[in-house]
């Protein structure tokens, strides 16, 4: 053994040139709000992009993007004058659509976002022309 030294930092290297690190470097707010409506991000985020659309949780990940885009929306039918009932069950309704298209779209727009970034998809694209 070395004495506890780095094999590259014992080597005289750099330690600037060594391989990137596991942490994936996280966009900054204003990129990550791009990337939520639909964006595309610099080659840099390429392993945050790849962890956020193959991780564990990707499903519920990409089922809450449309409904937190559902919100401003949302609160905009919550402040219109009327009945509280109506306002409620307005809110209500837009969010639980919100939630309902997210989870049943989240693999389709799981491949559109991959192949925008550009990584291969996880499902294989239908043919609706093969069916028939």
């Amino acid at each position: 053994m070395d004495g506890g030294d780095d094999s590259a930092t014992g080597r005289g290297q750099d330690t600037g040139a060594a391989a990137p690190s596991a942490v994936a470097e996280r966009p900054p707010l204003t990129g990550r709000v791009h990337y939520l409506l639909g964006g595309t991000l610099p080659p840099i985020y390429s392993t945050w992009i790849s962890r956020d659309l193959t991780g564990p949780g990707w499903r519920m990940r990409q089922a809450a993007r449309p409904l937190v885009l559902m919100l401003p929306f949302a609160v905009v039918f919550a402040l219109l004058p009327g009945e509280a009932t109506v306002r409620a069950v307005t809110v209500a309704f837009l969010l639980v659509a919100g939630a309902g298209l997210g989870f049943a779209t989240s693999g389709f727009f799981r491949n559109r976002r991959l192949e925008q970034h550009g990584f291969p998809p996880v499902f294989p694209p239908h043919d609706d022309e093969e069916d028939e």
